[in-house]
């Protein structure tokens, strides 16, 4: 392996730390926004450890597409190095690309499905208040034939 070879490895495997990072924290930023009661936040220790292992394959997945299944004893000080990095230098920028990510297209998409829903349940309402009114003089009609069908 020639030195240009042996830094790209450096570089990959460093930004595949930062991606690593990245990761664990949006991860750890979405559980702890959600309600305590929620059975996600009650799991999450689990769900991280998944997430963990997920990235963990992800990464040796990395390492055979992009070195043939070379690995060498500096990668993971490089991938945690890409980690410390992302805490350090990036995690900042990250977040702030993170809540307006949310603030320009989820929130917006979840408004619309609000109001979508919301529409909906509304014209159910009144669909099923419109027949009940007309149905009421029929039910009371029933309920007064068998209550005198059930007496005899």
């Amino acid at each position: 392996m020639t030195i240009s070879a042996q830094l790209m490895s450096a570089v990959i495997m460093l930004a595949s730390g930062i991606f690593v990072g990245c990761v664990i924290d949006s991860t750890r930023a979405v559980w702890s926004s959600l309600p305590r009661r929620q059975w996600v936040r009650q799991c999450g220790v689990m769900l991280e450890l998944i997430v963990w292992i997920a990235l963990g394959f992800c990464t040796f997945y990395f390492l055979y597409v992009t070195k043939g299944g070379q690995w060498r004893a500096v990668d993971p000080l490089f991938q945690l190095a890409g980690i410390f990095l992302y805490d350090k230098l990036f995690r900042r920028f990250f977040r702030f690309i993170g809540r307006l990510f949310v603030l320009l297209f989820i929130r917006p998409i979840y408004w619309v499905i609000y109001i979508i829903s919301r529409f909906f349940l509304v014209c159910w309402r009144i669909f099923r208040s419109i027949v009940l009114f007309l149905f009421t003089p029929v039910m009371k009609l029933y309920k007064v034939m068998t209550k005198y069908r059930f007496k005899k």
